[in-house]
């Protein structure tokens, strides 16, 4: 008869009990590594004088955002805005009303929401199609942008 070993079972994931232990000693090991590296939130706010959502980090700073820059945030009503919390072990904030999650460690690289949103934010203003703007485009289309080049035979 076969000899039955103990697994660890996780839904339809199997593993050996060497290599859950292992899977789990990583995770921990890149958790340290993380607090080492990112700072918590000890406090949220939002601030409806100035729009900015705050936050006051545990080695000091502060990080203060503008509301219209963050997905989901910008679009959302003063109070839905006001409504900030912080969210697990002290590494993201949610506001629960729109149903958005921010990391400490996107918001202190700049990434404010997804792909998307982020690339509507860096596109240059200069590309902004005004009336006027149109009309300067046109004109300057019809100028000879460049001299003839003589051709000699």
């Amino acid at each position: 008869m076969a000899k039955k070993t103990k697994a660890v079972r996780v839904g339809e994931l199997t593993w050996t009990p060497e290599a859950w232990d292992e899977m789990l000693a990583s995770a921990d090991r890149a958790a340290e590594d993380y607090a080492r590296t990112w700072p918590r939130v000890k406090a949220v706010r939002y601030d409806r004088k100035s729009k900015l959502v705050v936050l006051e980090l545990s080695n000091s700073a502060q990080l203060a955002i503008p509301a219209d820059k963050l997905q989901g945030v910008a679009t959302a009503s003063e109070a839905a805005r006001s409504d900030v919390r912080i969210l697990g072990p002290n590494w993201a904030i949610e506001f629960p009303k729109i149903d958005e999650q921010f990391t400490v460690e996107s918001l202190l690289t700049g990434v404010f929401g997804n792909r998307q949103w982020m690339t509507g934010l860096t596109k240059p203003a200069s590309r902004a199609k005004s009336p006027r703007r149109a009309a300067a485009i046109r004109a300057n289309g019809r100028k000879e942008s460049r001299p003839k080049k003589l051709v000699t035979v």
